[in-house]
């Protein structure tokens, strides 16, 4: 029996095909508005109150009797260690000063959550007047108001070259994912691996939802608009079962529906996985107190590396879900986190991706898509299109054969309504701007007995979530073939009931149009990597599995790949493996541009055995000053006032090197050419941007080559905005 998942998108952006057993058409979910949809404007009554004392995994020191609790270098965080336990009493005590303080002076405040692993505070439930009373309490640094998040595979294994870790013996083995999302079906053929031992201490949370390979299951949010009565950590929505099968899905799972043409398998197959429910619902918001928890929570149970498939608007200066991200990074839990979909305009990086210390993804096509054929017959010639599908309206359930008409209407999107008649024929729309259903909906209104959408990006059509309202069929074609019906003087089409198949394709390593682009709304440099997040195929609820896109799906990628470096370098820090993955990074299919791709798309294998680490391994100079031109205006004369940001390179090879280290030199200057490290050591250099020549408010890019002896390389991705 077919079943129905109610997809949450803005970081999914998502197109999911859920096949069913009978040979009827996709059932096809995706963002109901074909755009970034935003995060709803709830919390208006959730605050987080920081304190000014530093949280457990951040403390250096500096209190008399209190030991630095931050961990060593390549270490996590010891929560069960003396000193962690002697500097989070003192933490409690603070806490408390503030709690019994808040009794008398704004008793209308209710303490939800107290936090001090990842950040040092309380979340309060407050009208906005006792928030600003809160602002005035004992050591209170702070007081920021919570921000609702959204929760945003077997042909992309070769795009991020995972084999040759596989090959290696590196499977994720004894390392732990936390996947802090929409929940994980623990009963899924596809997450099930009985030979896993479970770890000692675990599992942990609700164990009614663990097993051997799901071995933490917790929930949050039970008091949000749309969540049950009593929340569980099941995964009611289907997301973050599909992002837990992309990272740690078994090897040589086959399709019981016979689609996928090869067995499918996680990027760590092998690798636990920790269930952090944020979204315990079919759709709903997650305050960001109650995901910062999450985050907190999977610092306290262990794990390694943590999967955010969510997001919420940006906003300059603090933000809370990214301090928190960073705190737990120096914890030791490498933390990977969607870009979001609300490309392809710049500054659209979603929060906590904004995170410094966060590895951000964005999205690149891969090598097939989910859909079925579909008949056109162009000025005489007939040809067989391949077709993305929609669900749960819009299904093809008869045949339909009618000429096409192309709709002018709205720059030919139809978002405003079509003014022509429609009757008896198939209209031809495109895609952007406002949902699809809205677009099906103005041409059934009109008398159209089809739609045949055109997409607006190259590469393939995806499928779509058309409205029930709906009850003409609804496909879609590529913007190449659609070009092809635009220019056509007489055209007609067939569209009839057809066997979902994979379609194998060119268009892989596309950059995806809803992929959200740098530089932050801080103005740095943002994603860091790019991996595949379009026409994802892996597990959903009940058994099933589906395709879907979105940075959401991208995440898993790099999650996946994190685990893998992890159990090859139990002593690599989250910013060596980020070092890794960035520096060995390849260039998409198109020009690669670091505010699109930030390094490039992954490849597990070369971030093996990269030549050499750098930290940073970006480099953000923000907005650099215009230099004037020679005997123009205030700086004539002068030197650059723009300031040099330095990088230390680390050599991770057997042998002493002498680096060569390029760059476009009419864009940054590099202190040194050539760079000497000795095996195991490091060594420092410098770079300065160059605004000589630029324009204003131009955003400036590129990337710096290291090249070791045997010809192998890292690259660092810069960027500056000229000011």
């Amino acid at each position: 029996m077919r079943r129905h998942f109610q997809l949450l998108v803005v970081l999914c952006l998502s197109v999911l095909i859920a096949f069913s057993g009978m040979a009827s058409p996709a059932l096809a979910r995706v963002n109901p508005a074909d755009a970034p949809e935003k995060g709803d404007s709830g919390g208006e009554d959730y605050y987080y109150v920081q304190l000014e004392s530093p949280p457990v995994a951040s403390y250096e020191g500096g209190i008399e009797g209190l030991k630095a609790t931050r961990p060593e270098e390549g270490k996590k965080l010891n929560v069960q260690s003396a000193a962690t336990r002697s500097y989070a009493k003192h933490l409690e005590e603070e806490r408390q000063d503030l709690k019994s303080w808040m009794k008398k002076n704004a008793p209308k405040a209710k303490v939800v959550l107290e936090y001090q692993l990842t950040m040092n505070g309380l979340a309060v439930k407050a009208d906005k007047e006792t928030a600003k009373k809160l602002a005035k309490g004992p050591g209170v640094k702070k007081v920021v108001k919570s921000i609702s998040y959204r929760p945003a595979m077997n042909a992309s294994h070769g795009i991020i070259n995972d084999a040759p870790a596989w090959k290696a013996g590196y499977n994720g083995s004894g390392v732990k994912v936390a996947v802090i999302d929409t929940g994980i079906d623990p009963d899924h053929p596809f997450l099930k691996d009985p030979s896993l031992p479970v770890p000692e201490g675990y599992p942990k949370g609700d164990e009614r939802f663990t097993s051997n390979k799901v071995i933490v299951a917790r929930v949050y949010s039970p008091d949000v608009k749309g969540t049950p009565d009593d929340p569980t950590p099941e995964d009611l929505n289907g997301h973050g079962t599909h992002v837990a099968g992309t990272i740690a899905g078994v090897s040589g799972y086959v399709d019981p529906q016979g689609r996928a043409k090869s067995p499918l398998s996680g990027v760590a197959p092998k690798a636990y996985l920790g269930n952090y429910n944020v979204f315990p619902c079919e759709d709903c918001s997650a305050e960001s107190i109650y995901i910062a928890k999450a985050v907190e929570d999977a610092v306290r149970d262990g794990m390694d590396v943590a999967n955010l498939s969510l997001g919420g608007t940006a906003e300059p200066g603090f933000d809370l879900l990214a301090e928190v991200v960073n705190a737990a990074s120096d914890a030791g839990m490498t933390m990977v986190i969607a870009a979001g979909n609300e490309g392809p305009g710049p500054q659209t990086v979603a929060s906590p991706g904004t995170a410094d210390e966060a590895i951000t993804v964005a999205a690149v096509s891969n090598k097939h898509f989910f859909g079925f054929p579909i008949t056109v017959n162009l000025d005489g010639e007939e040809k067989t299109l391949p077709a993305g599908t929609s669900d749960p309206g819009g299904q093809v359930t008869s045949r339909v054969e009618a000429p096409l008409a192309v709709v002018p209407d709205g720059d030919g999107k139809a978002c405003s309504g079509i003014a022509g008649d429609l009757t008896g024929k198939i209209a031809v729309i495109h895609r952007g701007d406002c949902t699809f259903t809205e677009k099906a909906l103005a041409a059934q209104q009109k008398g159209a007995v089809g739609v045949i959408l055109i997409n607006n990006s190259p590469g393939d059509p995806t499928a779509m979530l058309v409205e029930e309202i709906v009850t003409i069929p609804v496909v879609m074609v590529s913007m190449e073939d659609g070009q092809a019906i635009l220019e056509a003087q007489n055209a007609s089409a067939v569209l009839e009931p057809r066997q979902v198949e994979e379609f194998e394709t060119d268009n892989d390593r596309l950059i995806a149009q809803f992929s959200s682009r740098g530089p932050t709304v801080n103005m740095t440099l943002k994603p860091d990597v790019a991996a595949v997040g379009v026409n994802v195929y892996s597990s959903v609820p009940g058994g099933e599995l589906a395709s879907y896109n979105g940075t959401s799906m991208a995440t898993p990628h790099v999650a996946g790949a994190a685990a893998l470096l992890k159990q090859a370098h139990p002593d690599w820090t989250p910013r060596e493996i980020k070092a890794a993955l960035m520096g060995t990074a390849k260039d998409p299919a198109s020009d690669p541009l670091p505010l699109e791709v930030g390094a490039g798309i992954i490849d597990v294998g070369a971030a093996l055995k990269p030549v050499a680490m750098a930290d940073p391994a970006s480099l953000s100079f923000k907005e650099v000053p215009l230099k004037p031109e020679k005997g123009k205006g205030k700086g004539k004369g002068k030197k650059d006032a723009e300031v040099a940001l330095q990088v230390t390179l680390k050599n991770t090879t057997g042998s002493n090197q002498v680096y060569r280290i390029s760059a476009d030199s009419k864009n940054v200057q590099v202190s040194k050419k050539t760079l000497p490290v000795q095996r195991g050591k490091t060594a420092q250099f410098t770079v300065t941007p160059l605004t000589k020549g630029k324009q204003a408010g131009q955003d400036v890019q590129g990337y710096i080559v290291i090249q070791a002896k045997d010809g192998k390389s890292i690259r660092i991705p810069y960027h500056f905005r000229v000011k």
